[in-house]
């Protein structure tokens, strides 16, 4: 990453995007800015994290990624 002459190196932080909230886990994602959940494991919001990602790389845009992850949330076994 190029610095400007003058300025000072940025510092950037990289947060984990898989968390828990009162026995829920959940994903975060840059495009809405939000969470995505819930969801029963950590492994669960993972595949479903995995699986969105898989969605962008393909084409599809946020908004039909979002709408494939409620659907594998909605027809996923607990």
């Amino acid at each position: 990453m190029a610095i400007r002459r003058g300025e000072e190196g940025a510092t950037h932080f990289r947060s984990e995007r898989i968390e828990c909230m009162n026995g829920s886990w959940y994903f975060t994602v840059r495009e809405t800015h939000s969470m995505l959940g819930p969801f029963p494991s950590k492994e669960a919001a993972k595949k479903a994290a995995h699986a969105y990602i898989e969605d962008i790389k393909s084409g599809h845009s946020a908004i039909d990624a979002l709408s494939n992850q409620y659907l594998l949330k909605a027809f996923s076994s607990k």
